[in-house]
């Protein structure tokens, strides 16, 4: 009985090894642990595609007064990519003001990868990377529209993609005496100059 039971145990690990064996060479161990990031980083196995700007302008309502609630919000949706507000807060570092945040999140497989965005990734050379920003951004208040700075931008940091910002008005200590650093409207910002990054395999 106990030298079945170990055969038995024998045979379910050499199972589980052999499994685990074909994933880690087919790849699909580092998709399944890094992403994205597996497929933009494997310059071995996958190599970047030039892409193209998206036509478009695509606008989300952000209301000042409760910032949680913006959360979540789409800015853009093709039903593979997806661009959607992550966070909305009060720049502290500039004496007050807002910035706001956008995730874009794409498309990965062990065919390579897609991910629409407000940032242009590409390669220098077979081991380093470069990020562009090419979203621009308005923001609309009161009537008013207002041209935004960029806040922040990031590379592929995420299992599906990656992350922009900007200063939600002129950054500050704004160009404008309209604009006070407590505003608690609801603004309708407008994103403009998307990019489509695309990876495929070799």
């Amino acid at each position: 009985m106990i030298r079945k039971r170990k055969k038995m145990l024998l045979i379910t690990a050499s199972t589980v090894g052999g499994i685990l064996l074909v994933c880690w060479l087919t790849g699909l161990m580092g998709l399944w642990i890094d992403g994205m990031r597996y497929v933009v980083g494997n310059t071995d196995k996958y190599s970047y595609e030039e892409g193209h700007m998206v036509d478009g302008e695509y606008s989300v309502d952000i209301d000042l007064s409760d910032l949680q609630s913006n959360i979540g919000k789409e800015v853009y949706n093709d039903g593979t990519h997806n661009i959607y507000v992550s966070w909305v807060h009060v720049d502290s570092v500039n004496s007050g003001g807002y910035n706001i945040g956008f995730r874009s999140s794409g498309h990965y497989s062990l065919t390579g990868a897609s991910l629409i965005s407000g940032n242009h990734h590409t390669f220098i050379n077979e081991s380093s990377f470069s990020s562009e920003v090419t979203a621009k951004m308005t923001s609309n208040y009161n009537g008013e529209i207002y041209d935004n700075s960029l806040y922040s931008s990031s590379g592929i940091n995420f299992k599906d993609g990656d992350e922009f910002g900007f200063y939600l008005f002129p950054n500050s200590p704004y160009d404008t005496n309209e604009i006070s650093l407590d505003e608690k409207g609801v603004v309708e910002v407008t994103v403009t100059n998307l990019y489509k990054n695309m990876w495929s395999k070799k």
